[in-house]
């Protein structure tokens, strides 16, 4: 009995160490795995060849920057303006924005009374809807539209920054303009008062009457990344 007893002491230490070992060699194991992955994880987070963009100075282009991710800055100018084709109106701008109104009829209705009044409205409004059509006729379409026109060619310094677009994102101004400013068969039907152009009576406008108004996006100083393209920055989306 005493050597039963014996033997199986030995037998549950041995197999104690040996549900030991495996559990260091498991831990050694799922460490050592986790070391190896770390270094991946760090990679894939880094797209592979990036790097930071390089400044360098817009009024020269220096050819070993050829496709590098570069950074200049200073101030645009405009080498070829917006122009609406349209009307005729060219500006030195990055964009030139038109804005075009109708002297519209519009209805006002509360249970069985309903009420016209003329306003300036930038979209059609269907007359055909009315309750009283009559008299209140609006036509169905615009003669031209509101419209948005880029620049086609600026440049910061030695380079030429494209797209245009890109650069086309602050705020307009308004801009002014004058029947001077229109070819002369286009003048003949625009009054301008105030900077605007109005196809009628700007004191008393009709249903019909056209409003048009400009704004303009200036150009000025500015800090662009893109890369190296010839003497072009082109800028990534």
């Amino acid at each position: 009995m005493t050597r039963r007893r014996k033997r199986a002491g030995r037998g549950r230490k041995l197999f104690a160490l040996l549900v030991a070992g495996l559990l260091i060699a498991g831990i050694w194991y799922l460490s050592t795995q986790r070391k190896r992955a770390w270094p991946s994880l760090q990679t894939a987070q880094v797209p592979a060849g990036a790097e930071p963009a390089r400044r360098v100075t817009a009024g020269k282009i220096d050819a070993t920057n050829e496709g590098r991710l570069i950074r200049i800055e200073g101030s645009l100018r405009v080498t070829q303006g917006a122009r609406d084709r349209e009307l005729g109106i060219s500006v030195d701008a990055l964009g030139l924005v038109r804005e075009v109104q109708m002297r519209q009829w519009r209805e006002a209705c509360a249970k069985d009374a309903c009420t016209y009044a003329l306003a300036w409205s930038a979209q059609p409004v269907d007359s055909d809807a009315f309750r009283e059509p009559q008299g209140h006729v609006n036509p169905q379409r615009f003669p031209f539209a509101s419209a948005r026109y880029l620049a086609s060619e600026v440049r910061l310094g030695a380079f030429s920054v494209e797209p245009v677009a890109r650069l086309a994102d602050a705020a307009p101004g308004p801009h002014a303009v004058e029947l001077k400013d229109l070819p002369a068969n286009l003048a003949v039907s625009f009054r301008a008062e105030d900077g605007v152009l109005y196809t009628g009576d700007p004191a008393h406008p009709a249903a019909g009457d056209l409003r048009v108004s400009y704004a303009i996006i200036a150009p000025g100083p500015r800090t662009l990344t893109g890369v190296q393209r010839g003497d072009r920055l082109v800028m990534q989306p």
